[in-house]
C-alpha cells in the first residue's frame, strides 16, 4: 500500500507544483506533481467541405524540439464550475470561429495524458459543423495571447498523416484514430 506524506506546494502560478514523499513497503521516495485544470479537446469536421479543422500555433514548451507552429485539434481548459461540453463549445468558437450545436457534439472519452507527473484530465470530443455555423475568424483570445491559425485538411489527408506518424500531438492522434476506427 502506498502512503503519501509531507505533501507541500512549491510553485503556484498558471499551474501548481506539489512535492511529496511516497512510502511503499519498506522504501520511500520523492515525487513531484503538476496540478492542472481539466481540459477539453475537439476534433471538428466541416460537413460542407468534408474537411477537418485543426489549429496551428507556437508552443513554447516544445520550441527547442519543434520550433515551427504545432498542428493539433482545438483544446483549452475547463473554467471553474463549467461543464466539459460547454467548455468544448466555447473553445471551438474562440479558437476556430464555429458555434457547435450541442446535438453535433459527441463525447469520445476522457484520459490522463501524462499521469507520471500531471493530474491533468482531458475530455475528448468529436463535432460536426457546417459553413452556416461559422460566426467569426477564430484565432483564439488576445487576452490569452493566442495566435491560432486554422488549417483545414481533407479527410483522406488527415487520415494519411495519422497513419504516417506526421502529426505529433497526442490528443490529435487519439481523437483521430478513435474517429477513424468508428467511421
Amino acid at each position: 500500500m502506498y502512503t503519501i506524506e509531507n505533501e507541500r506546494e512549491i510553485f503556484n502560478d498558471i499551474f501548481v507544483v506539489e512535492d511529496a514523499t511516497i512510502h511503499f513497503k519498506k522504501s520511500h521516495f520523492r515525487r513531484l506533481r503538476i496540478k492542472k485544470q481539466a481540459a477539453v479537446a475537439v476534433l471538428v469536421l466541416n460537413t460542407d467541405t468534408n474537411k477537418f479543422i485543426l489549429t496551428s500555433q507556437f508552443r513554447y514548451p516544445i520550441a527547442e524540439q519543434h520550433p515551427e507552429p504545432f498542428l493539433e485539434i482545438l483544446a483549452g481548459v475547463i473554467d471553474e464550475n463549467e461543464l466539459p461540453d460547454v467548455a468544448a463549445i466555447r473553445e471551438a468558437e474562440e479558437e476556430i470561429g464555429y458555434k457547435i450545436k450541442p446535438s453535433n457534439l459527441q463525447f469520445l472519452y476522457s484520459c490522463y495524458p501524462t499521469p507520471g507527473y500531471s493530474s491533468e484530465l482531458f475530455y475528448l470530443y468529436f463535432a460536426t459543423v457546417s459553413d452556416a455555423d461559422k460566426v467569426s475568424n477564430g484565432g483564439g483570445l488576445q487576452s490569452e495571447h493566442e495566435n491560432i491559425e486554422l488549417v483545414e485538411l481533407e479527410k483522406g489527408d488527415f487520415y494519411n498523416q495519422l497513419k504516417e506518424g506526421k502529426l505529433k500531438d497526442g490528443k490529435t492522434y487519439l481523437a483521430g484514430l478513435y474517429h477513424l476506427l468508428r467511421s
